[in-house]
Protein backbone atom coordinates (compact mmCIF):
# COMPACT_ATOMS: atom_id res chain seq x y z
CA UNK A 1 0.00 0.00 0.00
CA UNK A 2 2.85 2.69 1.02
CA UNK A 3 4.84 1.82 -2.37
CA UNK A 4 1.66 2.19 -4.06
CA UNK A 5 0.61 5.70 -2.96
CA UNK A 6 4.64 6.55 -3.37
CA UNK A 7 4.15 5.54 -6.77
CA UNK A 8 1.12 7.44 -7.43
CA UNK A 9 2.66 10.64 -5.99
CA UNK A 10 5.75 10.21 -8.36
CA UNK A 11 3.56 9.76 -11.22
CA UNK A 12 1.39 12.74 -9.76
CA UNK A 13 4.69 14.86 -9.65
CA UNK A 14 6.02 13.81 -13.03
CA UNK A 15 2.79 14.86 -14.62
CA UNK A 16 2.55 18.05 -12.83
CA UNK A 17 6.20 18.54 -13.75
CA UNK A 18 5.45 18.23 -17.57
CA UNK A 19 2.46 20.17 -17.31
CA UNK A 20 4.51 23.47 -16.07
CA UNK A 21 7.54 22.99 -18.67
CA UNK A 22 4.71 22.77 -21.85
CA UNK A 23 3.43 26.22 -20.45
CA UNK A 24 4.24 29.01 -22.96
CA UNK A 25 6.35 32.34 -21.42
CA UNK A 26 3.39 34.60 -21.26
CA UNK A 27 6.34 37.24 -22.09
CA UNK A 28 7.71 35.90 -24.94
CA UNK A 29 4.30 34.98 -26.21
CA UNK A 30 3.42 38.48 -25.80
CA UNK A 31 6.37 39.64 -27.65
CA UNK A 32 6.42 37.63 -30.50
CA UNK A 33 2.46 38.77 -31.06
CA UNK A 34 3.69 42.32 -31.00
CA UNK A 35 6.29 41.25 -33.67
CA UNK A 36 3.51 39.67 -35.71
CA UNK A 37 1.31 42.76 -35.24
CA UNK A 38 4.50 45.20 -36.53
CA UNK A 39 5.35 42.51 -39.45
CA UNK A 40 1.40 42.69 -40.62
CA UNK A 41 1.51 45.94 -39.98
CA UNK A 42 4.82 46.67 -42.70
CA UNK A 43 3.02 44.67 -45.07
CA UNK A 44 0.04 46.60 -45.14
CA UNK A 45 1.62 50.15 -44.81
CA UNK A 46 4.07 49.39 -47.65
CA UNK A 47 5.02 52.16 -49.53
CA UNK A 48 1.64 54.35 -48.13
CA UNK A 49 4.10 56.53 -45.63
CA UNK A 50 4.52 55.45 -42.33
CA UNK A 51 8.51 54.17 -43.33
CA UNK A 52 11.47 55.76 -43.98
CA UNK A 53 14.98 54.33 -45.71
CA UNK A 54 18.69 55.54 -45.37
CA UNK A 55 21.18 54.28 -47.38
CA UNK A 56 24.29 55.10 -46.26
CA UNK A 57 27.62 53.94 -48.29
CA UNK A 58 31.44 53.84 -46.28
CA UNK A 59 34.75 52.35 -46.09
CA UNK A 60 35.55 49.29 -43.72
CA UNK A 61 39.28 49.58 -43.22
CA UNK A 62 40.98 45.99 -45.11
CA UNK A 63 37.52 45.29 -46.00
CA UNK A 64 36.25 47.86 -48.66
CA UNK A 65 32.89 49.52 -49.25
CA UNK A 66 30.05 49.08 -47.54
CA UNK A 67 26.57 49.67 -47.95
CA UNK A 68 23.95 50.03 -44.91
CA UNK A 69 20.67 50.20 -45.22
CA UNK A 70 18.03 50.92 -42.17
CA UNK A 71 14.02 50.82 -42.89
CA UNK A 72 12.41 52.18 -40.48
CA UNK A 73 8.60 51.80 -39.81
CA UNK A 74 6.56 53.79 -37.32
CA UNK A 75 2.95 54.35 -36.33
CA UNK A 76 1.80 57.79 -36.99
CA UNK A 77 -0.30 59.10 -34.24
CA UNK A 78 -2.46 62.21 -34.53
CA UNK A 79 -4.27 64.48 -31.85
CA UNK A 80 -4.79 67.62 -30.29
CA UNK A 81 -3.81 69.38 -27.32
CA UNK A 82 -5.35 71.10 -24.93
CA UNK A 83 -4.84 74.68 -24.95
CA UNK A 84 -5.71 77.20 -22.29
CA UNK A 85 -7.65 80.50 -23.36
CA UNK A 86 -4.91 82.73 -25.49
CA UNK A 87 -2.59 80.22 -26.53
CA UNK A 88 -1.55 80.59 -29.86
CA UNK A 89 0.33 77.44 -30.94
CA UNK A 90 -1.00 75.22 -33.42
CA UNK A 91 -3.61 72.75 -31.28
CA UNK A 92 -2.69 69.54 -33.38
CA UNK A 93 0.27 67.47 -33.55
CA UNK A 94 1.40 64.39 -35.11
CA UNK A 95 3.71 61.78 -33.54
CA UNK A 96 5.24 58.88 -34.89
CA UNK A 97 6.47 56.65 -32.98
CA UNK A 98 9.42 53.73 -33.89
CA UNK A 99 7.76 50.57 -34.36
CA UNK A 100 10.52 48.26 -36.11
CA UNK A 101 13.72 48.71 -37.32
CA UNK A 102 15.54 46.61 -40.26
CA UNK A 103 19.58 46.87 -40.71
CA UNK A 104 21.28 45.31 -43.40
CA UNK A 105 24.81 45.57 -44.35
CA UNK A 106 27.91 43.95 -45.77
CA UNK A 107 31.90 43.78 -44.64
CA UNK A 108 33.44 42.27 -47.75
CA UNK A 109 31.13 39.98 -49.09
CA UNK A 110 29.55 39.01 -45.58
CA UNK A 111 26.13 40.26 -45.09
CA UNK A 112 24.15 40.86 -42.11
CA UNK A 113 20.95 41.64 -41.37
CA UNK A 114 19.11 42.92 -37.94
CA UNK A 115 15.71 43.79 -36.71
CA UNK A 116 14.97 45.67 -33.81
CA UNK A 117 11.27 45.45 -32.27
CA UNK A 118 9.98 48.66 -30.38
CA UNK A 119 6.85 49.24 -28.01
CA UNK A 120 5.18 52.01 -30.41
CA UNK A 121 3.64 53.55 -26.90
CA UNK A 122 6.58 53.17 -24.54
CA UNK A 123 9.20 52.74 -27.06
CA UNK A 124 10.57 50.33 -25.12
CA UNK A 125 13.14 47.76 -26.67
CA UNK A 126 11.28 44.35 -26.82
CA UNK A 127 13.05 41.93 -29.28
CA UNK A 128 16.20 41.90 -31.73
CA UNK A 129 17.15 39.51 -34.27
CA UNK A 130 21.11 39.57 -35.25
CA UNK A 131 22.24 37.37 -38.06
CA UNK A 132 25.86 37.64 -39.56
CA UNK A 133 29.29 35.68 -38.30
CA UNK A 134 31.81 35.86 -35.67
CA UNK A 135 35.12 35.96 -35.35
CA UNK A 136 35.63 32.69 -37.08
CA UNK A 137 33.62 33.34 -40.17
CA UNK A 138 31.07 30.71 -38.92
CA UNK A 139 26.91 32.49 -39.34
CA UNK A 140 25.48 32.61 -36.75
CA UNK A 141 22.00 33.95 -35.60
CA UNK A 142 21.20 36.08 -32.44
CA UNK A 143 17.42 36.32 -30.53
CA UNK A 144 17.68 38.81 -28.12
CA UNK A 145 13.89 39.31 -25.78
CA UNK A 146 13.65 42.69 -23.36
CA UNK A 147 11.49 42.94 -20.44
CA UNK A 148 11.11 46.30 -18.55
CA UNK A 149 14.62 47.87 -20.65
CA UNK A 150 16.21 44.70 -18.98
CA UNK A 151 17.25 41.31 -21.27
CA UNK A 152 15.19 38.84 -20.35
CA UNK A 153 15.60 35.67 -22.11
CA UNK A 154 19.16 35.15 -25.03
CA UNK A 155 18.32 32.49 -27.68
CA UNK A 156 20.77 31.87 -30.70
CA UNK A 157 24.60 31.23 -30.61
CA UNK A 158 26.87 32.47 -27.59
CA UNK A 159 27.45 35.93 -27.29
CA UNK A 160 29.72 37.57 -24.26
CA UNK A 161 28.17 39.88 -22.00
CA UNK A 162 29.86 42.67 -24.18
CA UNK A 163 27.81 41.88 -27.17
CA UNK A 164 24.73 41.74 -25.42
CA UNK A 165 25.32 45.61 -23.55
CA UNK A 166 26.06 46.90 -27.25
CA UNK A 167 22.67 44.91 -28.53
CA UNK A 168 20.99 47.51 -26.31
CA UNK A 169 23.29 50.46 -26.95
CA UNK A 170 22.72 49.75 -30.77
CA UNK A 171 18.50 50.15 -30.32
CA UNK A 172 19.11 53.24 -27.98
CA UNK A 173 21.10 54.98 -31.18
CA UNK A 174 18.73 53.83 -33.62
CA UNK A 175 15.62 54.99 -31.80
CA UNK A 176 17.74 58.86 -31.53
CA UNK A 177 18.56 58.55 -35.02
CA UNK A 178 15.04 58.08 -35.82
CA UNK A 179 13.89 60.80 -33.46
CA UNK A 180 16.83 63.07 -35.37
CA UNK A 181 16.03 62.17 -38.80
CA UNK A 182 11.99 63.00 -38.07
CA UNK A 183 12.81 66.59 -36.80
CA UNK A 184 15.02 67.68 -39.47
CA UNK A 185 14.09 65.92 -42.60
CA UNK A 186 16.15 68.20 -44.87
CA UNK A 187 19.32 67.69 -43.37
Amino acid sequence: MKVLRHFVLAVGAMVALTAAAEQPDAVITSIREAYSQAQAAVKQNKGKGNEMVTTMRYTVRGSGLTTEVLHFFYVTTEGTYLLNEGDTRDPHFNYDPLNLVTRSYNIGTKKFYEEYLFEPESQRLLFVLMQGYDDNGRRYERRFYYKERELYKFVGTEATDFEKECVAYQADELLHAFDWLMRNPKE
